[in-house]
């Protein structure tokens, strides 16, 4: 397996959580650079890897030592720093959201194909296998009478470390990707409520007209789960678990706590933190192999919109916003 050498730009909570264990189980993306202009936690980062240089800002000297970046920054840099990598032949895996609005997504698409590179969206839970499992046994079984998602996160194990995260910003952009990637349908419009800025009831209309009803916010726990009721099935995932059925109940629990003990005992880990080395090896082959069928800038833009929805909506009382409507 050919390496591959990467620079992380932003050495903050998700360099730290997420990609810091990842790059360590996958020895074939070597971490060759890291950008941040906090000394403190450059050196973080870069002490857990041999050869691996510090910069306070991008340079000409950056761009030669690698074949790729990881952008993990505050989300109003990602369109601009994407924008120099792809202007330079270097694919980038961007983290959620791909902006928080659509200002300068039309240039970057521009230079995207002008480039010999692409942008892949780090919308991990697309690897996480029960949405896998989910999703194909949806595409037999489309009759679907009601779709609950819950996304919350302790925000004081993942708080940013230079800027407040927004909620919305924050968790919406993977709850609006996964109602798109797992039912394969559009965004029509958003409705959002909120007794609390910090979390938010949001139903979501995709393109049959259908509801998705989702919660979503920081809190004291971090829940992922999905509830999906058919004609024929029902389905529950949750995020300790590796199953879609049984739905919620004692058997799911006793289930469950038999995979959990089965897990511990062979070392594995949760299905959820595989996602993110799954997502690694993914960007590997998207580089290699310029492979087509991952999140681009044409998922980035709907979870962008979508957002935006719900936040005119909640400054609206909770009136529908339709995405076509959003300039």
């Amino acid at each position: 397996m050919n390496s591959l050498n990467i620079g992380l730009i932003g050495c903050g909570r998700a360099a730290e959580i997420i990609y810091l264990p990842a790059l360590n189980n996958f020895p074939a993306i070597n971490l060759a650079a890291v950008v941040d202009p906090i000394e403190e936690r450059r050196n973080l980062i870069s002490g857990n890897f041999k050869n691996c240089i510090k910069y306070s800002s991008l340079n000409s000297h950056l761009f030669d030592r690698i074949d790729a970046a990881i952008i993990c920054t505050p989300p109003e840099t990602h369109i601009a720093l994407t924008y120099e990598f792809l202007k330079r032949n270097k694919f980038v895996l961007v983290e959620k959201p791909l902006a928080l609005s659509t200002a300068g997504i039309k240039e970057l698409i521009e230079i995207e194909s002008s480039s010999k590179a692409s942008l892949m969206m780090a919308f991990n839970h697309r690897y996480w296998q029960p949405i896998i499992d989910l999703k194909e046994r949806l595409r037999t079984n489309s009759q679907v009478d009601l779709t609950e998602i819950v996304f919350t996160s302790d925000y004081t194990k993942w708080n940013p470390v230079s800027f407040i995260s927004d909620p919305l910003d924050d968790l919406g952009p993977h709850v609006f990707d996964i109602i798109r990637f797992i039912l394969e349908k559009e965004i029509i419009s958003v409705s959002a409520k909120s007794s609390d800025p910090k979390n938010f009831e949001i139903n979501v209309k995709v393109s049959d007209n259908k509801i998705v009803h989702c919660c979503l916010g920081h809190s004291e726990m971090t829940i992922r789960s999905l509830k999906v009721k058919s004609k024929r099935e029902n389905f529950f995932i949750t995020l300790k678990s590796a199953r879609i059925s049984p739905p919620s109940g004692k058997l799911r629990t006793i289930i469950d706590f038999k995979d959990r003990v089965k897990r511990k005992v062979m070392k594995k880990d949760l299905p959820i933190v595989m996602s993110y080395e799954t997502q690694l090896k993914n960007f590997w082959d998207f580089v290699h192999f310029n492979k087509k069928d991952v999140a681009g800038i044409k998922d980035g833009i709907p979870a962008i919109l979508a957002v935006q929805a719900a936040r005119l909506s909640y400054n609206n009382y909770g009136k529908e916003i339709f995405l076509n409507d959003i300039k």
